[in-house]
């Protein structure tokens, strides 16, 4: 007998039913492996086309061994993802710097309580954690050029039609970052989290990133750190002139402040002209620096009494200052004497005026302000010679914006009295406007070292050392 579905189908027959039903269990197969197929495609194509953002990882829940249990669970795990990439896409600023187009981006945000930035975040107290940057020389700058370029850009003031510049870009997101402070006074680090408007200043900060990852029953976040901003520039007046232990010198100098944050040195020689030497062995060290000539007047090279050495060369360091720089700290550093880096981290926060230590200096080994009760009272030196400021060049460091506001301070032509000179055109200046660092004044952290003299080296014997490497060695050889 020929079979037909009407009669397959008929509700008195059992077997009609038991095919009925197959084939509708049959049918549902079908369409479920079809859609999860289809489903298993889209999801592919959502994948390749929003990939997750770089900052963040984001780790899948295990939720089952089976293959097509896998592909079922990676939609919930990826809209469990987009979602909390979504609460948490703003969680803090970044900064960017790019060395191939020499650009700085800064970004800050409005002041937000600390409070409610955890809440925001999801985070205790206790995972904030910060780092301090502020000894470490700034590295987004390779070449020497650069970093001396980098430095005037930074400063926003200084600089010179020959030198290339780097452009610094400041913008404002309504975001809340947490930064790191240093307390002037103490030198102590604070991490606060709220910031005021920018500024398109040298002052960098640096944000925070935070990089969140799924567990299976909560959300954990990386620790955040943040790093210093910028402090306060330094700039380190260097007078020089020719003889045979100048380059020594400054290289040893030069290396000294390579490890100073935020420095322009000011080397200044007497002489008529630049030395192709001294700019070549400033290039090498690759501290950002300006090289000028300021040659003594004619007057006093001609006395037969002491000359004022390295007067018109500092004069000249405060002229280009006057006329550059807007903030800051100006020191005298010789290049003869030794410097513990301390001091120039202690000085850059000073308000006007700060006096310290020198070691080595006359018969009494050291010239120092005298501090009682915590107060300046005098002054201890093998020789005070009637002078109010009894102080050794490197004994003292100058506000910049202080100087500015005496346009007539200068130091003066009178051997012995330069210092004296210079801190009596300051006035009005009282002994509780002095700052006194190096632990008040109770630590030595420069020293008035001196290098021995040398005689110039002799001529050498061409005709014996020709095409030999004595030739080369020869020009490096300064000779008064």
């Amino acid at each position: 007998m020929k079979l037909t579905y009407s009669n397959l189908g008929g509700s008195g027959n059992g077997n009609g039913s038991k095919l009925s039903l197959g084939k509708s269990i049959k049918m549902y197969l079908t369409i479920f492996i079809a859609t999860t197929c289809i489903y298993m495609v889209l999801y592919q194509y959502h994948i390749s086309q929003e990939p997750f953002a770089g900052s963040e990882v984001v780790k899948h829940q295990e939720k089952s061994s089976s293959y097509i249990a896998s592909y079922l669970w990676s939609p919930i795990s990826l809209l469990m993802a987009n979602n909390s990439i979504s609460t948490n896409s703003n969680p803090l600023p970044t900064t960017t710097t790019t060395t191939t187009t020499k650009t700085i981006t800064s970004t800050t945000a409005p002041t937000t309580t600390t409070a409610t930035i955890f809440q925001k975040l999801g985070l205790s107290s206790a995972s904030i954690e910060t780092v301090s940057l502020i000894a470490t020389r700034p590295t987004l700058i390779s070449s020497r050029l650069d970093l001396r370029s980098g430095f005037r850009s930074g400063l926003g003031s200084v600089g010179g039609s020959h030198h290339k510049t780097v452009t610094i870009k400041t913008s404002t997101t309504p975001t809340t970052t947490a930064t790191t402070s240093t307390s002037p006074a103490s030198g102590l680090l604070t991490t606060k989290l709220a910031t005021t408007p920018a500024k398109p200043k040298a002052k960098q900060s640096a944000a925070a990133k935070s990089t969140t990852a799924h567990s299976d029953n909560a959300h954990k976040t990386r620790p955040t750190f943040v790093a210093v901003s910028q402090p306060p520039p330094l700039y380190i007046i260097t007078p020089t002139y020719r003889r045979p232990e100048q380059m020594a010198e400054l290289t040893r100098l030069g290396y000294t402040l390579k490890h100073v944050a935020n420095l322009l040195w000011l080397v200044i020689e007497d002489a008529n002209k630049t030395n192709p030497l001294v700019a070549h062995t400033l290039d090498r060290i690759g501290v950002p620096y300006e090289y000028m000539v300021a040659p003594m007047p004619e007057k006093y090279k001609q006395t037969k009494r002491a000359k004022p050495r390295g007067v018109s060369n500092r004069n000249k360091g405060l002229q280009y200052l006057r006329q550059h720089a807007t903030e800051g700290v100006l020191y005298f550093a010789d290049d003869d004497n030794t410097y513990d880096i301390s001091i120039f981290e202690q000085m850059r926060y000073i308000n006007k005026v700060a006096m310290w230590p020198v070691g080595l200096v006359t018969k009494t080994g050291v010239s120092s302000p005298i501090i009682q009760a915590g107060k300046l009272v005098g002054f201890y030196d093998g020789w005070i010679g009637g002078r109010k400021y009894p102080v050794d060049m490197a004994g003292f460091a100058v506000s910049v914006k202080f100087l500015k506001e005496r346009p007539k301070a200068e130091m003066p032509f009178k051997p012995g009295y330069e210092e004296d000179g210079f801190l009596r055109s300051l006035a009005p200046l009282a002994n509780s406007d002095i700052e006194l660092l190096a632990d008040e004044c109770r630590d030595i952290l420069t020293w008035h070292t001196q290098t021995k003299k040398n005689a110039p080296a002799q001529a050498l014997n061409r005709t014996r050392y020709q095409n030999t490497n004595l030739e080369f060695i020869d020009k490096l050889l300064v000779r008064p």
